[in-house]
C-alpha cells in the first residue's frame, strides 16, 4: 500500500498529516506571519518514489520554499504619521507686568492714646469713629487715690512751712542775743543750718504736691490733636496700666492705604512706574500713589512686609477704614515674549521650547531665558527668533527632528 501523505516544512521535523489535503500547524503559522497571503506556499505531498513527478515538482520548489518562509520572518518598517499639535507665535515686545494688592486706608499720622497713670477706668466719653476736638474729653480713671495723695501732699508742705517759720523765728532771736554779747557765734550758725534744712524741706513738700496735682490731672484722657477715633481697646470699669492703649486717633489730612507684599515683589515695589489706587466703594475712580514705606521685617505670622502706599490729593471720599486695592505697575527695560506655561519643556536643568522649521515642519529643541512665571503665562527673555512657531500642546511626546502637522494656534487665556 502506499505511504501515508507527509507535510514538509523548512527547519522543523516532517510530521504525518491527518488526512491527505489537509492545512497543518506550520501552515498556519506561515500564513500569519506573512505580509501577503502569496507569501506561504501550501505544502506539498511527498511521492512514494523519489524518481516520481511529485517529487521533481518537490525538488523544483525547494529553494523557491526557502526564499519566500525566510521572506515571512522579516518586519516591514511602516512608515509613522506627522504627530498633530498645537502651536503659537512669538512676539517679542515692550512688557510691563503688573500686580494687585487688597489694602485698607488708614491715616498717615495715627496717635495710641494711652493714660499716664494706672487705675480703673471709671467713664469712657466716645465711641469709635467720633470725631473728636483738641482738648475734648476722652475718658476718665477713679481719681480718689490720687486725691488723697495730693490732699497728704498738701499737708506735708504746711508742716515744712512751719517748721520753717520756727526756725526763722530761732535764729533771729540768737541774733539779737549776740548783738548783747548773750549769744555765742557757734549758737547762731547752728540756727541758720536749720533754716536752710527748712527750706529744703518746703522745696521737697512744695514739689510732691505739684506731682500729685499732676498725677491728679491725668487721670482724665483728653485728645491732642483733632481727628476721628479709629479705636477702643479699654472700656469703663477696667483697670489698665500706665502706658496701655485705650484709644487710636487718626490725625486728618494725608492718607495711605497699607498692604501686605510677600518678599518676592518687593523689587517690583522699589521699581515700581506707576502706581494707583482704587476703592472698592468707589468703582471707577481711580487715585495716584506713592511708595512711602516698606518695613525692614517681616510679619512673625504671614510671612510678608507691611508697604505703605501714599494716597496723592484724595478727596473726601477717601475714608479711613475703606477697601481698596493697590494696582503697581513696572516697566521692564528688554524686550519680552509671552508663552504659555504648556509650551515649557526640560533640556537638562534649563527650561526649553520646541521651536518648528516652518520649511520641513520639523521640531528642534531650543533652550531659552526665561524671566518670570504668572498663573498661566511665562515670559522669555531670548532663545528664540521673533516670528517663530513652537509647540503649545504635546511638547512631552515630542522627539527632536520629528515631523508635526499644526492643528491650530493657542488661544490666548
Amino acid at each position: 500500500m502506499p505511504e501515508p501523505a507527509r507535510v514538509t516544512r523548512i527547519g522543523k521535523r516532517s510530521e504525518p498529516a491527518t488526512r491527505p489535503g489537509s492545512i497543518t500547524r506550520g501552515q498556519l503559522t506561515c500564513r500569519r506571519r506573512a505580509v501577503s497571503p502569496q507569501a506561504c506556499v501550501v505544502a506539498t505531498r511527498r511521492p512514494n518514489a523519489p524518481g516520481s513527478p511529485a517529487g521533481r515538482l518537490h525538488l523544483g520548489f525547494g529553494g523557491l520554499l526557502i526564499a519566500l518562509l525566510s521572506a515571512c520572518s522579516d518586519t516591514v518598517p511602516v512608515e509613522s504619521l506627522p504627530r498633530p499639535v498645537r502651536v503659537t507665535t512669538v512676539h517679542y515686545g515692550a512688557f510691563s507686568p503688573t500686580a494687585r494688592y487688597s489694602g485698607e486706608v488708614r491715616a498717615r499720622y495715627e496717635t495710641m492714646l494711652a493714660f499716664q497713670v494706672s487705675g480703673k477706668i471709671a467713664k469712657r466719653a466716645v465711641d469709635v469713629g467720633a470725631r473728636v476736638q483738641r482738648g475734648q474729653l476722652l475718658a476718665t480713671l477713679d481719681p480718689a487715690d490720687y486725691d488723697l495723695n495730693q490732699a497728704g501732699a498738701r499737708a506735708q508742705l504746711a508742716a515744712a512751712q512751719a517748721e520753717l517759720h520756727r526756725a526763722r523765728s530761732d535764729l533771729l532771736h540768737l541774733e539779737n542775743l549776740m548783738d548783747k554779747n548773750l549769744s555765742s557765734e557757734a549758737a547762731v550758725e547752728r540756727r541758720r543750718d536749720a533754716v536752710q534744712a527748712a527750706e529744703a524741706r518746703v522745696a521737697e513738700a512744695r514739689s510732691a504736691l505739684q506731682l500729685n496735682a499732676r498725677k491728679s490731672g491725668y487721670t482724665a484722657l483728653r485728645a491732642e490733636q483733632s481727628g476721628v477715633i479709629t479705636a477702643v481697646e479699654a472700656e469703663a470699669g477696667q483697670v489698665v496700666s500706665s502706658g496701655q492703649t485705650v484709644f487710636r486717633l487718626a490725625r486728618p489730612g494725608e492718607k495711605e492705604v497699607v498692604i501686605n507684599v510677600p518678599e518676592n515683589r518687593l523689587d517690583d515695589l522699589r521699581a515700581a512706574s506707576d502706581v494707583t489706587i482704587s476703592l472698592w466703594a468707589e468703582p471707577g475712580v481711580v487715585y495716584q500713589g506713592r511708595v512711602r514705606e516698606i518695613s525692614p521685617g517681616v510679619d512673625a505670622v504671614i510671612r510678608t512686609y507691611t508697604v505703605k502706599v501714599t494716597l496723592i490729593k484724595p478727596d473726601d471720599r477717601v475714608r479711613m477704614g475703606l477697601t481698596a486695592t493697590v494696582r503697581v505697575q513696572r516697566q521692564v527695560p528688554q524686550p519680552i515674549a509671552e508663552i504659555p506655561l504648556t509650551a515649557l519643556h526640560r533640556d537638562g536643568d534649563r527650561a526649553a521650547v520646541w521651536v518648528i522649521d516652518s520649511a520641513t515642519q520639523k521640531v528642534r529643541l531650543s533652550p531659552v531665558m526665561l524671566g518670570r512665571y504668572g498663573d498661566r503665562n511665562a515670559t522669555i527673555l531670548g532663545g528664540v527668533t521673533e516670528g517663530e512657531q513652537i509647540v503649545t500642546a504635546g511638547v512631552h511626546k515630542l522627539l527632536p527632528g520629528e515631523t508635526v502637522r499644526i492643528l491650530g494656534e493657542h488661544s490666548a487665556p
